[in-house]
């Protein structure tokens, strides 16, 4: 079921459960009253849901120690030249070898976007053998192999699972995306990742989100929540040490999550007073950059210390709506906030979170998007949606505002 294909070949001996799953929590799920955001008339929710895969598991590891990981926290170019990676293979068009010999691909792939030119169709159904992916190229956005959403399905399966998964069970339908640089960079090391090679990361993403999308919807989906992110370092879930994004797109159309269901109903009552169009951020004392297109600020509700908050000074709805300066001007903005994050010491694991107005909602969202530094938290903070953090905002702001100083002249 690699590459979310679920087909008469690999589903043959096994049951209903040994499928991408999506559960919803029945203690934590509300049903979603459709006049709100100009949905169809169809039963959705909102609250607590898993995917359950259990293609997840079996994904390759790209840190194989916890030596081999320390190398990246102290990063060099010489680290970046010798480095071969699961993507290797299918950047370089053959089969590359680990030090021990080992094959680090079986030479097949699917690439939805090469940089923002289209490639193969987000629902095809057949991988193909790799072929060295040009120089130039700055990122290409592949169809992630180890997926939490089935993407094609026979139907007969199809009929046969559904018949037999509980009622609190549903097919995880969706398409899993990974976009990666075309070159070698390590993801802990923002600065040594060209401004370019970032903006072509976005670029590659954007095309791709939009290719997908406009499929689903020739395929007749409908309300699609799509979640942009980034994992940066094992310890926030990222599992190998290239620079990557990866995107989900929901095509259960079933509903969303309880935190996405408060950013709908918060941006419901500003009406036509956005708050992010209009705040100060705390008399500006929790300001850390404003460009032209990009406002970053510490967040006065952190869900961790350093949680910096940004927002294009657009009021659009959706990553994919950004505009190629726009692009440009938050890779050159990100590099230089990772940079002025690790000079004063700040984890370097940390998650990218792009916060989206789902595709088919009549909402008037402002997207925003968070960075959020690894650190451990306590029992009652997983007992609730609540954190609790020791540094003050502006007091974290002030620190990184110091420290982006060098940056800026």
């Amino acid at each position: 079921m690699e590459w979310g294909i679920i087909n008469k070949e690999n589903f043959k001996g096994k049951t209903s459960y040994d499928v991408p799953i999506k559960r919803w929590d029945p203690l934590s799920t509300v049903t979603i009253h459709t006049e709100g955001f100009g949905l169809r008339k169809k039963a959705r929710y909102y609250g607590h849901y898993s995917y359950i895969s259990p293609i997840r598991s079996e994904r390759p590891k790209g840190f194989k120690t916890n030596e081999e990981e320390k190398q990246f926290r102290d990063c060099s170019k010489k680290i970046m030249r010798r480095y071969k990676d699961v993507f290797s293979s299918v950047t370089e068009g053959k089969i590359i070898h680990d030090d021990w010999g080992v094959p680090l691909s079986d030479g097949f792939t699917m690439i939805v976007t090469q940089d923002e030119i289209r490639r193969d169709n987000p629902f095809s159904a057949e991988p193909h053998q790799i072929e060295r992916i040009p120089d130039v190229c700055k990122a290409i956005t592949l169809i992630n192999r180890y997926p939490s959403m089935a993407r094609i399905i026979d139907p007969e399966i199809n009929e046969s699972i559904v018949k037999n998964l509980p009622s609190h069970l549903k097919l995880s339908r969706g398409i899993n995306l990974v976009t990666i640089s075309r070159n070698f960079y390590p993801s802990l090391c923002f600065n040594l990742i060209p401004e370019d090679v970032l903006a072509g990361i976005f670029l590659s993403m954007r095309a791709a989100i939009l290719y997908c999308i406009e499929e689903s919807i020739n395929k007749d989906y409908y309300d699609i929540p799509v979640m942009p992110f980034f994992n940066i370092g094992t310890k926030v879930g990222g599992s190998q040490p290239r620079i990557h994004s990866q995107v989900y797109i929901d095509l259960t159309m079933d509903g969303h999550g309880s935190r996405l269901e408060g950013y709908l109903e918060a941006f419901k009552e500003m009406g036509d007073k956005c708050h992010l169009c209009k705040t100060t951020h705390g008399g500006s004392d929790r300001l850390i950059l404003e460009t032209e297109f990009w406002t970053f600020y510490n967040t006065g509700s952190p869900v961790r210390n350093y949680h910096i908050r940004f927002h294009p000074n657009e009021h659009i709805r959706r990553f994919s709506q950004l505009k190629v300066n726009q692009i440009e001007d938050l890779a050159m903005s990100l590099k230089m906030i990772f940079q002025a994050l690790d000079d004063i010491e700040i984890d370097k694991n940390r998650n990218i979170l792009f916060n989206c107005c789902p595709y088919g909602y009549d909402a008037d969202f402002h997207m925003f998007a968070d960075i959020i530094p690894h650190e451990v938290i306590g029992g009652a903070e997983m007992a609730d949606d609540m954190r609790v953090a020791r540094k003050l905002p502006h007091i974290a702001a002030k620190e990184i505002r110091e420290s982006l100083k060098k940056y800026l002249q």
